[in-house]
This record gives structure tokens, C-alpha cells and sequence, in this order.
């Protein structure tokens, strides 16, 4: 029906084409309707925010994350490394149904809440109390204020796993104090990004075998520089400057999670983790080493 000037004019159509016609009608609606929607969520965003995820971006903005981790309600924390672009990388089992896994210096738990998400029956998460645990050098701690060494580590963790309503099971227990009696044994066990954060590196790694029945996933930074030849060559940094003690050759890393102690190791990865700055970092290796 047509109307012009009070005048009504009945217009017949085939029906081969009203179909068509009214297709297109009704993909013009929902168009406009999909346009006032992002003009309202561009003017207000807390209209269209559920309170589930204002609520969490309000507790997680009371901390400097350094793990980029899923809280729900489609809100995500401002880490300083999102692992989750990268994550095929490490080549981990869709499912760890039934295994016992194991996080060393868990930090804000991104591996930990991972392995709770692939089905692990049970995850223990490690690490220090407070920045006075870590390996610092004399005069890097010399520098640092009370309140800073005093600070506790885990905050994050402890504001995601609240959100998260995880049953990961977090432990005070430094990498060197790991034994079979204070933790028990696990079938999987991730170290990542600790070794070069460390004064003693192999001491750590013969800690991390002794409670690993399984396999572990050993993942650090390496500098391709020092081995062109396929050299075992260690680069010793100091300690000073951001807590890196060490930089690895491939096969030098390679040859001390042999020496401590694992049956056999595979290097299963390489690849580059981009941080928040956009600086440009040193590539990471990813080995698995059978217990």
C-alpha cells in the first residue's frame, strides 16, 4: 500500500520479488538497530557493562599485574605479558584430567589457572612471600626501601582466584625448599620464566626434578648470540638490573635441565612473547623434560 497526499494506491507485486524485498527490509532494521547500540555503548559504556564486570575491573585496578589473566564476565587483567596469544607454543594436553600439577612461582597464576582449566585434578601454585624471598643481589637490595622488599607477592593471585572461584591451592615455598615431603609429586610440573631470575639456576632445577614424576615444561629466555657454533655458553649478567642473574645459550640451557637429573629433554619451541611496553625481548625455548 502507497500513500501520497491522502491518495492510497494499492500496488500489486509477483511474489518472486516482494521476497527479496522484504529480506532486504528486515536486514535494513537490524543494521540500525545494531548502529543505535554501539552509539549508546560508545556514550555510556556502564549501560551496557554488567555489574559482574564493573565489579571486577574495580578490585583488579588496585594491582600492577605481570600475568594478563581471564576473571569473567569478558574482563581480563592489564598484564604486562598476555601469554594467551602464544599459549600453542608450549604444547600442553587439551585435557590434564586426572593429573597432579604443579605451578613454581606462580606469580599472579596464569599456568596454574590453566592447568585448572584443562581439568587437572589438582593444582598446587608456589611461591615466595614477600620480595625479600627473591634473589636479590647485596647491592640491588641495598637499593630497594623496606616497604618495597616487605611487599607480598601473590596479591594478584589471591584478587584473581577469588574471581575466578578457583580451587588451585596456593603454597609458600621457595623453588629451593621444594621436596617431595612438603609438597608431595606431581605428573606435571611448569617452570617458567624463573631460571634467569636466579642465583643458582641448577639448584632450582634438581629441586624441580626431585618432586616430578611425570614431566616438566622448562621455559626461559635464550640468546641465540652465544651459540652460533652450538656452544654451551652462559652470558653472567650480576643480578643487578632487574633481578637477571643469567642469559642462556640454547644448548647450555638444554644441558642443565639434563643435569639435573632428567631422563630425557626436548626442545619443543621457540618462539618471541611481545610485553606490554612493546619492548623487544630475548626469544623464549620451551623443553620438556621426562622424569
Amino acid at each position: 500500500m502507497l500513500k501520497v497526499k491522502g491518495l492510497e494506491l494499492a500496488v500489486s507485486i509477483d511474489e518472486r520479488y516482494a521476497k527479496p524485498l522484504r529480506a532486504a527490509k528486515r536486514a535494513i532494521r537490524r543494521l540500525r538497530t545494531r548502529a543505535s547500540r554501539r552509539l549508546v555503548r560508545g556514550s555510556n559504556p556502564a549501560i551496557v557493562e554488567s555489574p559482574g564486570a564493573i565489579e571486577r575491573k574495580r578490585k583488579i585496578g588496585v594491582v600492577a599485574w605481570y600475568h594478563t589473566v581471564d576473571v569473567g564476565h569478558g574482563v581480563t587483567t592489564p598484564g604486562f605479558f598476555d601469554q594467551r596469544p602464544v599459549l600453542h607454543h608450549y604444547h600442553l594436553p587439551e585435557s590434564l584430567a586426572g593429573q597432579r600439577a604443579l605451578d613454581v612461582a606462580t606469580f599472579d597464576g596464569f599456568w596454574a589457572f590453566e592447568f585448572e582449566r584443562r581439568g587437572a585434578a589438582e593444582v598446587i601454585a608456589t611461591d615466595v612471600q614477600a620480595f625479600w624471598d627473591v634473589d636479590l643481589s647485596p647491592a640491588r637490595r641495598a637499593c630497594m626501601a623496606t616497604e618495597e622488599l616487605n611487599h607480598p607477592v601473590g596479591t594478584g593471585f589471591a584478587i584473581a582466584h577469588d574471581l575466578r572461584q578457583s580451587r588451585v591451592k596456593r603454597q609458600l615455598v621457595n623453588v629451593y625448599e621444594l621436596t617431595p615431603d612438603r609438597v608431595g609429586m606431581f605428573d606435571l610440573v611448569m617452570c617458567s620464566d624463573l631460571l634467569l631470575h636466579l642465583n643458582n639456576p641448577i639448584r632450582a632445577l634438581q629441586r624441580i626434578r626431585s618432586v616430578c614424576r611425570g614431566w616438566a615444561l622448562i621455559v626461559d629466555m635464550y640468546d641465540p648470540r652465544l651459540d652460533p657454533a652450538g656452544r654451551d655458553l652462559v652470558h653472567y649478567c650480576g643480578g643487578v638490573s632487574e633481578t637477571i642473574w643469567w642469559t642462556f645459550s640454547l644448548t647450555a640451557l638444554e644441558q642443565m635441565i639434563r643435569d639435573a637429573g632428567f631422563r630425557s629433554v626436548r626442545l619443543l619451541d621457540r618462539f618471541e612473547l611481545d610485553s606490554a611496553n612493546a619492548e623487544r625481548l630475548p626469544p623464549r625455548a620451551v623443553f620438556r623434560a621426562d622424569a
